[in-house]
């Protein structure tokens, strides 16, 4: 795999830390999706938070270029999002669609 940028590449070897990632996956009308996660903890310890108020652990907003080097993310790693794709990263909405 020949990544646009190291930055790119390390935020999407991140994903599911405590941190910001970069997730691949193709959507319910195959087209390719770029999404950029923050996560306030390890995925996996979101019980161990314990607060009086609500709060978001996990934020995602949907990229199309990189943010680091600008690089079109659909031309560049469209191909291999079936590859690059790992569900079990996405925090899904019901009913929010894809």
């Amino acid at each position: 795999m020949k990544w646009c940028c190291l930055t790119f590449k390390s935020r999407y070897e991140a994903a599911g830390e405590r941190d910001f990632a970069v997730l691949i996956e193709r959507g319910s009308d195959a087209q390719p999706r770029f999404i950029f996660q923050h996560r306030a903890v390890d995925r996996g310890s979101e019980d161990s938070v314990h607060s009086e108020e609500l709060i978001s652990l996990v934020s995602e907003v949907r990229i199309h270029y990189c943010p680091w080097c600008g690089h079109d993310l659909k031309k560049t790693y469209g191909k291999y999002a079936d590859s690059l794709s790992r569900p079990a990263l996405r925090i899904l909405i019901p009913g929010a669609g894809d």
